[in-house]
């Protein structure tokens, strides 16, 4: 079977979209890449929320192994779709942010999913002060729950998993999209900014958001990138953040294990 050729196919998804209402537009990007076994469930999560005011973009990396096909099926509420090949996961969502209405973005790759139907509703039902809302995630495979309130001293230990965080779009235009020279850790970097910059006003939600597929993208890869440019990011946090992470990483290579990043 041959691969995509690199130019764009934009289609709709009949019955994914937005419907006019006073509540805020939720765009929710997935990327994929040859996940016809695993994107089902996670299009299915999407379908069953009960929050109306909600877009689907999918940005798909040049499938070859039936993934268009599971999309074309998926029908459920309005959106669109694409695929074309790309430089990674960040690469698709940087177009996913580019393409989508929102007033807010959401990010899920194929294999994760909502914890339950109404997760958007329980989040978006009340106005929210902060410019990045983020709560918690399942880890099916490990059986615990990941997460918490996060401080600029556990952000610069530890990231906050992408599946459990709403940003304002204003972010993206403000701080701007994924830095694709961290292949991995694109999202920490970018959350890191976003907990340096005194606007964005970080919003713990004390909830389960998704189930996140602990096989997927970031789960098992380190970033030589991002710990080359660790300081960079994290002292802006403040001295502590950044004396913690390297105490962290002194501690790791002491009992042979590799770095967080």
């Amino acid at each position: 079977m041959t691969r995509l050729q690199p130019t764009l196919h934009r289609h709709p998804i009949a019955g994914f979209g937005a419907k006019q209402s006073p509540k805020p537009l939720v765009s929710i990007i997935i990327a994929t890449f040859n996940a016809v076994d695993t994107l089902p469930v996670t299009l299915r999560s999407v379908a069953e929320q009960t929050y109306a005011n909600r877009e689907l973009v999918i940005v798909d990396g040049g499938s070859t192994d039936g993934t268009l096909d599971v999309i074309q099926r998926s029908g459920g509420p309005s959106g669109s779709w694409s695929s074309e090949t790309d430089h990674g996961i960040y690469d698709a969502f940087n177009k996913g942010i580019e393409r989508s209405s929102g007033d807010w973005i959401y990010f899920l790759g194929a294999g994760d999913r909502f914890v339950d139907g109404d997760v958007l509703e329980r989040v978006f039902s009340i106005p929210r002060q902060g410019k990045m809302l983020y709560g918690d995630v399942l880890l099916p495979r490990s059986q615990r729950r990941y997460g918490g309130r996060f401080s600029k001293l556990n952000l610069g230990l530890r990231n906050i998993c992408q599946q459990s965080i709403f940003y304002a779009k204003e972010l993206f235009d403000r701080i701007g999209p994924f830095e694709m020279q961290y292949r991995v850790w694109a999202d920490w970097a970018f959350n890191l900014q976003c907990f340096a910059d005194p606007c964005t006003k970080p919003e713990y939600l004390h909830s389960v958001i998704a189930v996140y597929d602990e096989d997927g993208f970031s789960s098992s890869r380190v970033d030589a990138e991002f710990a080359r440019n660790a300081k960079e990011l994290i002292r802006p946090l403040g001295r502590l953040p950044w004396c913690a992470y390297q105490l962290k990483q002194f501690a790791r290579s002491a009992v042979g294990k590799r770095p967080i990043a």
